[in-house]
This record gives C-alpha cells, structure tokens and sequence, in this order.
C-alpha cells in the first residue's frame, strides 16, 4: 500500500493570531464548558484597568463615598455607581466603579452625577469577564423580546446574529455583547438571559 502525500495547498492557511494551544489544558478543544455566568449586556468589564480610563475632569464639590450615582448622555446606560475614594478639596483625586450597570457601550463619557459637579470618565470595556485572550460561546434563554444578538467576536471584528432560537448554543468565540444601535434598530441585541459558557 502505497503513502499519500500533501501539499500545502489541501490545508486551511488561515493561521489565527493566538497563543499556541499545545500543552495548555485551558486553551485546548474543549466538547463540553466547564462554567456558565449571566451575561450583562453592556456592563462595564472591572477587569483590565477597570474598564474606564482615569477622570477625563475630576470636577468639583464631591466628598469621599460609596454608591456614588452617574448618568450618560443620551440616556442609555443604567446603575453604575462609583465609589470616590480621595478627593482634593472638592475635586475628585481617585476612584473605582462599585456596580457596573448595565446598557452602556465603549466610548460613553459618564457624569458622577450626585455629591459634586462635572466630574467625568470614559467607558474603555465591556467585555464579558475572562475574555482577555480566549472569547466564550453564548447560551440565548429567551427571544420573547426579540431574536438579534450584537457581539464583539474574539478577532476584534463585530457580528450581528439574527433569528435566534431560545434555547439554543452559539458555537463562536465572543468577548462581549453589545447594545448596538440606539434607539433600537437591527443590530441592537434583543436577546436575553444570555449565558457565557467557558
């Protein structure tokens, strides 16, 4: 029986510019998830820096305190709230989000909107949780609101998913979900009770 040999040209060339997988149990081809977390469609990621650059205007008239509401304009994004942690004579010296809400998009400038005036940050993040380097499939729950799913694939490149099913898998490498157009249009996410499967 003779050997049949290859060229190259019977293989895929396309080489993705990750890690090497060989020896890396985490990294290697996995059948089955070892871990599933709700997905907040918008959340500011705490992970990297936090998700939010340093004050863009650290304002004035604000107090050391926690739960510090904010606001975004246009309206879009709702319940984060930061803490202030030092502040200079009225003018915020640090910081760090408390509770990462829920709607927001990258590039949204936040007001800390009680206790002071004009203090602002910028959204950098809202990647889902450990998706540094490796993206996670998604779980979709529900359509009842509709069947679109806006997401950051694990390249960096944006796609939209239409006519989901509730209940069903999405195979791919995703690293976040994104509101996508305001007011709702047909890339904005309408699917829900989304699940990460690591």
């Amino acid at each position: 029986m003779g050997t049949k040999s290859y060229t190259a040209t019977e293989f895929n060339q396309w080489q993705p510019v990750l890690d090497p997988v060989n020896g890396v149990v985490q990294q290697e081809p996995r059948v089955f998830a070892h871990d599933a977390v709700s997905i907040v469609v918008g959340a500011v990621n705490l992970e990297n820096a936090g998700g939010y650059t340093d004050l863009t205007n650290a304002g004035t008239g604000y107090a050391i305190g926690a739960g510090v509401a904010t606001t975004v304009s246009p309206v879009k994004g709702t319940g984060l709230t930061v803490e202030i942690l030092s502040v200079n004579a009225g003018v915020i010296t640090s910081f760090k989000v408390d509770d990462a809400g829920s709607g927001y998009s990258v590039g949204d400038v936040i007001t800390i909107s009680t206790g002071g005036a004009n203090a602002t940050f910028t959204i950098t993040s809202v990647d889902i949780p450990n998706t540094q380097k490796r993206g996670c499939c998604i779980y979709v729950g529900d359509i009842s609101g509709g069947s679109t799913l806006n997401v950051t694939m694990e390249s960096g490149n944006e796609a939209v998913f239409t006519g989901l099913t509730a209940g069903s898998f999405l195979p791919v490498l995703v690293k976040s979900v994104n509101v996508g157009e305001e007011p709702a249009g047909p890339t904005t996410t309408t699917a829900a009770s989304l699940l990460a499967l690591y």
